[in-house]
């Protein structure tokens, strides 16, 4: 007869309990994949409407209604919406501002500063057109093997972006966003899209 090890035994329940975390992860990450891409196959089934913006909406004349230059003007003398943005304090994979408010027709400065006293990562700044919030993720997730690119994806939904700032790193960008409604912005470095993006919302 053959005696077993209590040392052996415990050896073999260890390596089987780390076998099957690890085989969970993978097969997380797998799944993870595997819904990405079915969401991204669904979306662009769907059919998209023909008004896709309320500016087609107001670019319509309506009888009774004031010309279009009339709405327009007060815009063009509002001053430069300036905004910084830096990694959160508390939560370093977050922006440090979730939400930005900003007139239709304003001109936008937002500068990103990459700094963070304790969690220093890389990260960048892209936003997303009217409307693309639920899209977020499978835009982030193409991006996944851009490392040449900044991870920042060639994509019709990205209006303007930052290119990938390294610790320490400041970028600005300016841009004008004509149409009301809420803007998405976010990080494409693989794994921060969940926690770190925020929403541009014009009035």
């Amino acid at each position: 007869m053959s005696a077993h090890s209590p040392s052996s035994e415990k050896s073999s329940s260890i390596w089987s309990t780390l076998n099957a975390i690890i085989g969970t992860v993978i097969g997380g990450v797998v799944l993870l994949w595997v819904l990405a891409f079915m969401w991204k196959g669904w979306i662009s089934l769907r059919p998209k409407p023909k008004a896709e913006t309320p500016a087609a909406v107001a670019a319509a004349p309506v009888a009774g209604a004031a010309a279009p230059a009339a709405t327009s003007a007060p815009a063009a003398n509002l001053p430069v919406l300036e905004v910084t943005i830096k990694p959160d304090s508390a939560n370093p994979l977050a922006y440090d501002t979730k939400s930005i408010s900003a007139k239709a027709g304003q001109k936008v400065k937002v500068t990103f500063i990459n700094i963070h006293p304790t969690l220093p990562q890389p990260h960048n700044f892209v936003l997303g057109k009217l409307g693309t919030k639920d899209k977020m993720m499978t835009i982030a997730m193409s991006a996944i093997t851009l490392v040449d690119k900044g991870y920042i994806p060639d994509s019709p939904d990205i209006l303007a972006h930052t290119k990938l700032l390294n610790p320490g790193q400041t970028e600005s960008i300016e841009f004008t966003l004509p149409a009301a409604g809420e803007y998405p912005y976010f990080c494409t470095f693989p794994g921060h899209v969940a926690i770190m993006n925020g929403i541009l919302t014009v009035q």
